[in-house]
């Protein structure tokens, strides 16, 4: 006849580490790859605020400013040198006359594929 046994056999404790073990070393094989996604995540809300505010700066110039000019302009005043690059493309006359279409391109260091961020917008000379 059974009688109630106080405490626990080695067996389950041994049973108990093994679990134990596999959910930590689950645990610990996440943490690099959800760092990595964090900071590839913070990486391109960066590069989008970064081209986001050049938008706004270019679209508060003159229709005629230099900076406005058709072709591809380097930002002189990269606020984040050396880990992100931004540039600007105007198209003048584009998609209608008297308009230019401005692409703002910012990218960023990194071993993924996707690391550009652009944003289009238009600007008239009738404003």
């Amino acid at each position: 006849m059974l009688t109630n046994q106080k405490g626990s056999s080695l067996v389950e404790i041994m049973v108990a580490l093994v679990i134990f073990s596999i959910g930590l070393t689950m645990a610990m094989r996440s943490l690099p790859e959800g760092n990595a996604k964090t900071t590839r995540s913070r990486n391109m809300s960066i590069a989008v605020n970064l081209a986001q505010e050049k938008i706004e700066d270019l679209m508060s110039l003159p229709y005629n400013d230099a900076d406005l000019n058709a072709g591809t302009h380097d930002d002189p005043d990269n606020p984040l040198d050396g880990h992100y690059e931004r540039s600007w493309t105007v198209v003048a006359d584009s998609p209608i006359e008297e308009m230019k279409s401005i692409s703002v391109r910012v990218s960023f260091l990194t071993a993924s594929s996707d690391s550009v961020r652009t944003l289009r917008t238009f600007i008239s000379a009738r404003q």
